[in-house]
């Protein structure tokens, strides 16, 4: 059995300082994979390089690989699936729980959509982070907790709606309230504890965590939970 985590990078915008920085700081030992493009992304980096295993997809970029790089390509050609989804079948395959995402956003707006939305497929076999360099995102369950966010950016995006849902530990609570993408959205928010909890009955939805605090957080207005 593989270890339970590994590192994801597929081909949308990739800040490569903010990558080998985070990785190196609190990901070090986890091995790493690219969908078929995103290799380029990271090319040019020697501490990414260094931990690549693999890189899965339809072999569009292959021809341009050196010799070495290539020996890492498997070879998936389903046209009826996107690398990324080729890239997370495989790694499921492999024994992973665990996958952080990179390059998951920017680009071409079809290209995230899809992206999220492809979160939701595999939503009951691996548990998927999305991390750039301005936040951290992931699938909420209908009984989510999370700690150590006292002064952070929270939002909530419904996909597509969010029933009964309650937050407490932020700015602005919500009680057994509807969130809908065509409704009531819960963006913008900041946690004012330490920890955030998060409840719902029904449907499915996205949470968005800031790795800095939220700019107009006052600390001297909310003592130490």
């Amino acid at each position: 059995m593989s270890s339970k985590q590994a590192i994801l990078f597929i081909n949308g915008e990739v800040n490569l300082a903010f990558c080998e920085r985070y990785i190196t700081q609190q990901h070090q030992t986890l091995p790493l994979y690219c969908a078929d493009g995103a290799y380029h992304k990271i090319a040019t980096s020697k501490p990414l390089i260094e931990k690549l295993v693999a890189i899965i997809g339809d072999g569009d970029s292959a021809t341009s690989l050196t010799t070495d790089i290539k020996r890492k390509y498997i070879l998936k050609e389903d046209q009826n699936f996107t690398d990324f989804e080729k890239a997370l079948s495989y790694l499921y395959d492999q024994g992973f729980k665990e996958v952080l995402i990179f390059g998951a956003g920017g680009g071409e707006l079809d290209h995230t959509l899809s992206n999220i939305f492809i979160l939701l497929r595999y939503k009951s076999l691996l548990t998927l982070k999305l991390i750039d360099e301005y936040s951290y995102s992931f699938l909420l369950n209908p009984s989510t907790s999370i700690e150590n966010v006292k002064g952070k950016m929270i939002s909530i995006i419904p996909l597509m709606q969010l029933d009964n849902i309650t937050l407490t530990g932020c700015k602005y609570p919500l009680n057994d309230a509807q969130l809908a993408f065509d409704g009531q959205l819960g963006a913008r928010n900041h946690a004012v504890k330490n920890k955030v909890e998060i409840q719902y009955k029904n449907g499915n939805g996205l949470i968005i965590i800031s790795h800095e605090p939220y700019h107009n957080f006052d600390e001297k207005t909310h003592l130490p939970s």
